[in-house]
């Protein structure tokens, strides 16, 4: 490893030390009070306070700026730092951060146990916290968490980008997980004001959908597929699994694009959570628990009656159907990631089959793209649906419509739509302008004539 280069005669010894270091020259040990200690740093120009108690290190600014009344100061501490201990108090308002960090994991277990939070936000937060967050800010005080010594985590994120190179959406769950910490700390009145936070410019990551051709292209294909046997290999080429393509798959992708579900959904979608209806309109009725922040019940298209039935006869006939079973894969009953996983494996398969792995612009193909094909769908051929309808309808909003979903519609999908006219007499108009546009008539619109 390289040695980092000496530095410059011209950098000031402030800077080599840190803000947050002793100045060694001010460090000094108050006699008979075992650790206690007095010392100074760059940042501040009160002496500081510090015993190590049980472990751990306990700091405290003196607000003093003269030595003498700095030590007066540090021996009245002790003795107040050693009665709260025997009595099994608060040794002080200034929490570091690794207790406001347990403090709010503390905090969301509750909240999980309440359904506000899943178990896997709560199990991400704790990995995050443990293997990044806790390493680097560990030794600092929440009053000590500014803009630069957030600024300077991003940098240590990314320090080696051969080991280890987070995208921008990463890390802004990192600063995110950083302001609810500082919140939680605000919350317990140990400091009042939140830091600034470094600004990140993020690219929405589009998914790739499917056109009409290439949807009907899978569906088909993976209706006259049903029963093959395929292989998983590894990265060297090794086959690890054999799995067969089943008549689920094909009901699945049916199913998403005809009720605008996630695959997050099908881990959770259970029978009981469907109601078919059918009155002046006839649809279903999803009213399953929440995903990605989202519990509204969704409608689906017509369709998804016929797809839905026939999924309940085909497990009433192979004997695992259940009314509170789940609505796919069931016979993997509560373990759902591995249930995901085979008819993401079996999708993946169909996608090769029809050449549609990714799209023309290189963008892979997921299950998450028959959602958005559902989407882009109701976009193109509804007639002048508006974008918060079809949000709530699919368990989303119209930012998102607008910044994920909608990314591939362009004007001229929707032509019609973009040269229509609320008066029917403008739009018989326009519709004689365009006939003789296109060569039906020979006559030349009149200069007045608006398109």
């Amino acid at each position: 490893m390289a040695k980092k280069p000496p530095p410059s005669p011209n950098t000031s010894q402030a800077a080599i030390r840190g803000p947050t270091v002793p100045i060694k020259s001010t460090i000094e040990k108050v006699k008979g009070y075992g650790t206690l200690t007095i010392y100074k740093m760059d940042k501040s120009p009160f002496y500081y306070v510090r015993i190590f108690d049980d472990k751990k290190v306990i700091r405290c600014s003196t607000k003093k700026k003269e030595k003498r009344e700095a030590i007066e100061f540090a021996k009245e501490w002790f003795v107040s730092v050693k009665a709260k201990r025997i009595n099994q108090l608060p040794i002080n308002k200034k929490s570091g951060f690794e207790i406001c960090a347990y403090g709010l994991q503390k905090e969301n277990k509750a909240r999980q146990l309440r359904g506000e939070i899943s178990a896997r936000k709560l199990h991400s937060d704790s990995c995050r916290l443990e293997a990044d967050l806790l390493p680097f800010f560990k030794k600092y005080e929440i009053q000590e968490i500014d803009y630069k010594l957030i600024n300077d985590y991003v940098g240590h994120l990314n320090e080696d980008p051969a080991k280890r190179k987070l995208a921008t959406n990463s890390l802004k769950m990192h600063l995110s997980h950083i302001k609810t910490i500082l919140k939680y700390a605000q919350r317990m009145g140990v400091i009042q004001t939140l830091p600034l936070f470094p600004s990140l410019k993020t690219t929405d990551n589009v998914r790739a959908w499917l056109s009409k051709v290439e949807y009907n292209k899978l569906h088909n294909t993976a209706r006259t597929h049903v029963g093959d046997k395929f292989e998983l290999t590894a990265k060297d080429g090794a086959v690890y699994r054999t799995m067969h393509l089943t008549q689920e798959l094909y009901e699945l992708i049916l199913f998403m694009v005809n009720t605008f579900i996630r695959p997050t959904d099908i881990r959770v979608l259970r029978h009981s959570h469907i109601k078919v209806v059918k009155s002046d309109s006839v649809y279903l009725l999803l009213s399953h628990p929440a995903t990605k922040g989202h519990a509204a019940p969704i409608v689906s298209m017509p369709q998804a009656i016929e797809v839905y039935g026939r999924i309940v006869e085909r497990q009433k006939g192979d004997g695992t159907y259940d009314t509170n079973g789940h609505v796919f894969m069931p016979q993997h009953g509560d373990n759902r990631d591995y249930a995901l996983q085979q008819l993401g494996n079996q999708f993946s398969y169909v996608l090769a089959l029809c050449d549609l792995k990714e799209s023309s612009a290189g963008e892979p193909r997921t299950l998450y793209s028959l959602r958005h094909t559902a989407i882009m769908f109701r976009l193109i051929e509804s007639n002048g649906l508006d974008l918060l309808t079809l949000a709530r309808a699919a368990r989303t909003s119209v930012e998102m419509i607008d910044r994920f979903y909608a990314k591939h519609l362009t004007a001229e999908m929707n032509v019609d739509l973009v040269q229509s006219q609320r008066s029917p007499t403008k739009q018989a108009k326009n519709d004689e302008i365009k006939s003789r546009l296109m060569g039906k008539e020979a006559a030349i619109a009149d200069d007045d004539e608006t398109f």
